[in-house]
């Protein structure tokens, strides 16, 4: 369980596991986004942090396998224990998200939630825009819950931005008995956005999940996953919609929430 490893406790601060940090200014001490660093060309991180990679592979389609691939993978197969048959239920298709796809493809898959260009690309049966309880008005699987108590998806999968309590009650509701929501998005650490029925909890045997990086291993997986690559299995160069030069990372960050990223990535020239 690596991927809950105890030196997480370090991302309040970010400073390395040593206590020291590596980024100064102005005499004011900087952690390091994730322990790593964000726009950095150089930086000092801990073995921890550290895969290593097979030098035939481009660093910026490597890059992608850093959080956001395992993320969406593992959300699906480590996470969700998607299963051949099933029908799978997703909220939220991004950058990071697309790869959740790619999982349930090995693993055989029917049906998604929101993110119809991207859905629909890798073989989606159904693909909904917009507000996510429009699978329950007829729009999606949630449908059928409504005249069949105890009927619907087996997996509901949540990777939104940010999670909302909307999210929770539709995905909730869509999955069948003993069904199972996936929870990858996030929300402050404040926010308390998941209240569900009890009665429904217990009667049904549903399960809500958390899931961080996958609820995988990094240190197997990551290796996995370029072996897949490498094999036309799992696609990472397709993920990539635009590049940027460091300088272009302000148009990088509107082109991310004016939409027009799956996956954005930023190309530093030595």
């Amino acid at each position: 369980m690596t991927n809950m490893c105890d030196l997480g406790a370090l991302l309040y601060d970010n400073c390395l596991p040593d206590g020291t940090f590596r980024f100064h200014a102005d005499g004011l001490d900087f952690g390091q986004m994730c322990l790593l660093g964000t726009f950095s060309q150089y930086s000092t991180v801990s073995e921890h942090s550290c895969v290593k990679i097979d030098d035939d592979l481009p660093m910026e389609t490597a890059a992608l396998v850093g959080c956001g691939v395992p993320t969406g993978w593992g959300t699906a197969v480590n996470a969700g224990g998607v299963r051949p048959g099933e029908t799978v239920v997703i909220y939220g298709i991004g950058g990071g998200r697309h790869q959740r796809r790619a999982g349930r493809r090995l693993r055989r898959r029917a049906a998604h939630h929101r993110g119809r260009p991207a859905g629909e690309q890798e073989g989606v049966r159904r693909a909904v825009r917009g507000h996510p309880q429009r699978a329950e008005r007829g729009a999606g699987p949630g449908a059928r819950h409504r005249s069949h108590p105890g009927v619907g998806a087996d997996k509901a999968l949540i990777t939104m931005g940010v999670v909302t309590q909307e999210a929770i009650d539709a995905a909730f509701a869509v999955i069948r008995k003993r069904g199972t929501v996936v929870v990858t998005g996030l929300n402050g650490p404040g926010v308390k956005n998941i209240q569900i029925p009890s009665f429904e909890l217990t009667l049904f045997e549903k399960r809500i999940q958390g899931a961080l990086f996958g609820s995988g291993n990094p240190f197997d997986d990551i290796p996995r996953m370029f072996e897949l690559y490498r094999s036309g299995h799992l696609k990472l160069d397709e993920l990539v919609t635009n590049r940027y030069r460091l300088e272009e990372v302000n148009q990088g960050y509107r082109d991310l929430t004016d939409g027009k990223n799956l996956r954005g990535v930023m190309i530093i020239d030595h």
